[in-house]
């Protein structure tokens, strides 16, 4: 028996998420059978490089220049995933076949990010090989885009998520899996050690309250203010920047945190390639409402603060886990440092939210995904 192909269609242009996402899938696909053959691909990259530029060019200056647009487009999902399933889709399906489907010859195609998701659903009918289609949307929804008949099989990041597709009649008998968004392996065993030994095992403080703050991959969001606010809290606060690969900014929250009272330690890092130590460490995690990001708080259980959520997805995460009071929003920085405070003094709230955030943790997803896409 030929070894089975699985390939991962991903994009990284409108953030890394969707990549770590695919990259966790195939970590644990290797790992069950290192026999597979299983590649990792920027779908637009791939099939057109010129409307990769273009797409990112378009998303990059709406959220800068006409968000609330942006958020319009996602509440109008039906009108745009229209757009993308036809035309664009048969166009984009064309060049799918040419330049990925018939040169990898797949078994399984899994996406993690909806926008070659219909080309590769109409691909499906023109490749010379037949292979099945499986979606994994990395959010706590699941837009329109993602919806099409072609579809063998989604992922979904919890069972309430499942009802916009189960209500297309097209897909009443596509299996709809509650494995949860695909992270890595390595947030399942973090979980396992209690804060105060991570604490050590990174050189902080064991006894001090920490507060880890990122802004995704890039650094985005306002980082600047919330350490600025964060340090003239009186009681002592062990502080952990992460800028991602955000260099400029890594060099002025350094020069920024220099000037830092005495009273608390900051610590700025770049890149961490090993953030679920941190996340581990921490007591309280400040971020953005992206959906990776969130799965690995919810694995590690260690309390969220979320605020300046992207228009679109972002706010749906945001909405999904304030209905389950499993994270607290921050709408002004002042409401940050509130909210650290009103954690740092009630253990029993941290515990609290800690074990509703433990409910909608599926921390092995990657594992159970992989098992399922093995069997296709």
């Amino acid at each position: 028996m030929s070894a089975k192909r699985i390939l991962l269609v991903t994009e990284e242009w409108a953030g890394s998420g969707h990549r770590m996402a695919a990259e966790a899938l195939a970590e644990a696909l290797i790992e069950l059978r290192p026999t597979a053959y299983v590649k990792v691909v920027s779908g637009l990259q791939t099939a057109s490089p010129a409307l990769r530029e273009i797409s990112r060019f378009f998303y990059l200056h709406m959220l800068r220049y006409n968000p609330g647009l942006w958020q319009k487009m996602h509440r109008n999902d039906k009108k745009w995933a229209a757009v993308l399933n036809k035309p664009l889709a048969v166009w984009l399906s064309r060049r799918m076949v040419r330049e990925l489907i018939d040169r990898e010859r797949p078994d399984v195609v899994v996406a993690t990010h909806a926008y070659c998701f219909s080309a590769l659903a109409e691909a499906k009918r023109k490749g010379a090989k037949p292979y099945q289609l499986v979606g994994v949307p990395t959010d706590f929804c699941v837009h329109r885009f993602w919806i099409h008949p072609e579809t063998d099989a989604y992922v979904v990041a919890h069972e309430q998520l499942a009802d916009p597709i189960r209500a297309d009649r097209r897909l009443e008998r596509t299996p709809v899996l509650e494995y949860g968004i695909p992270i890595r392996r390595t947030f399942q065993s973090s979980a396992l050690q209690d804060k105060a030994s991570w604490k050590d095992q990174l050189g902080l403080g064991p006894q001090q309250f920490t507060v880890l703050i990122s802004g995704g991959e890039g650094g985005y969001g306002s980082m600047e203010e919330v350490i600025r606010v964060l340090m003239r809290e009186p009681e002592p606060l062990q502080i952990v920047v992460i800028t991602g690969k955000n260099h400029s900014l890594q060099e002025k929250l350094v020069r920024l945190t220099s000037s830092c009272p005495p009273v608390h330690n900051v610590i700025v890092r770049g890149y961490e390639p090993e953030i679920w130590k941190w996340m581990s460490a921490a007591d309280v995690f400040l971020t953005k409402p992206g959906g990776i990001s969130i799965a690995e708080a919810l694995a590690v259980q260690t309390p969220l603060v979320l605020f300046q959520p992207l228009p679109g997805q972002e706010w749906r995460n945001l909405s999904f886990l304030l209905k389950h009071e499993a994270a607290f929003y921050a709408r002004t920085t002042d409401e940050i440092s509130q909210i650290v405070r009103q954690l740092r003094y009630s253990p029993a709230e941290r515990k609290d939210v800690s074990q509703r955030m433990a409910s909608l943790s599926k921390p092995d997803s990657a594992e159970q995904i992989a098992k399922y896409l093995l069997q296709l």
